[in-house]
């Protein structure tokens, strides 16, 4: 495939899988193992895509970071404990 193919289809995978945690919500997030590890992973995310992107001054890669930081939201959103 081209890099453009490539990048398409890697955000793309990447999107279907945050919207596969969305979907898999209302079976597991009972757990408590659930919002550990999902609440972690979006916290770490999050703060690493905003760091890096603070230091980003071409905007392909501002934008980039600042999509990374975006989706670990998304991800931390759905693992914290709102019950």
């Amino acid at each position: 495939p081209t890099p453009v193919s490539a990048y398409l289809h890697s955000a793309t995978m990447v999107k279907a899988g945050i919207f596969l945690l969305a979907r898999f919500y209302p079976a597991l997030a009972g757990t408590d193992t659930w919002f550990l590890l999902v609440g972690l992973t979006g916290l770490t995310t999050l703060i690493f895509g905003a760091y890096i992107a603070l230091f980003k001054h071409d905007l392909k890669g501002l934008l980039a970071y600042s999509t990374i930081s975006h989706l670990g939201l998304i991800t931390l959103l759905l693992g914290l404990d709102t019950q």
